[in-house]
């Protein structure tokens, strides 16, 4: 089942969204995120995608995101980020 991405993720969202990423990997989940509803999301969840990318891959899991909206991966294009692409 995919985890969803919330359809606001700013600044505030990134400590709880680091949290549920975080307890997906240490379960040894593949990290399948739905990007479908986000309409806004800043650097810091951003960077939390990059960091969730990072440790699952470490620890040998899944990584994939869903339907990433135009939000998403006009966010992630000018951050110059990869979090869309899979591990």
């Amino acid at each position: 089942m995919a985890f969803a991405l919330s359809t606001r993720l700013d600044t505030n969202a990134a400590g709880p969204l680091r949290q549920s990423l975080r307890q997906l990997v240490e379960a040894a989940q593949p990290l399948t995120i739905d990007g479908g509803d986000v309409e806004q999301i800043g650097q810091a969840c951003l960077q939390v995608l990059v960091a969730a990318r990072r440790a699952a891959t470490e620890q040998g899991l899944a990584y994939a995101v869903e339907r990433p909206s135009p939000a998403l991966t006009e966010a992630a294009t000018l951050a110059a980020l990869d979090v869309l692409d899979p591990a």
